[in-house]
């Protein structure tokens, strides 16, 4: 059964190592999407120089909100592979503001490939 990792990293500085550790690790695809999270969306709520009614937008066009989520869907023998070497990269995940990996059974995919 296949799974699917899911990385959400709040610190960008290792975006670049973590594609490629993926990749050398044999992930055959990965997709990436620019991400916030609640907090973040809370504290810019709170900046001085939005206007009035602030659309989602406007709270996402600082540079400090903008997170990287990636996710990959790989066979279950790739999931330790694909865990180690991003904690290799990254080290410990417990660490504050380093971000999160979960890993999600895939029960049905359509047009996955191999």
């Amino acid at each position: 059964m296949p799974s699917m990792v899911l990385l959400v990293l709040h610190d960008l500085k290792d975006f670049n190592a973590v594609m490629t550790a993926w990749r050398e690790a044999g992930a055959p695809a990965i997709t990436i999407l620019d991400s916030v999270g609640s907090r973040e969306l809370e504290e810019q709520a709170k900046r001085d120089d939005l206007p009035l009614m602030p659309t989602v937008r406007d709270l996402l066009q600082s540079d400090d909100a903008l997170r990287k989520s990636i996710f990959t869907i790989i066979e279950d023998a790739m999931v330790d592979p694909i865990v180690e070497v991003t904690e290799r990269v990254m080290g410990d995940l417990a660490q504050a503001q380093k971000g999160i990996l979960v890993v999600l059974p895939v029960t049905r995919v359509v047009g996955y490939r191999t």
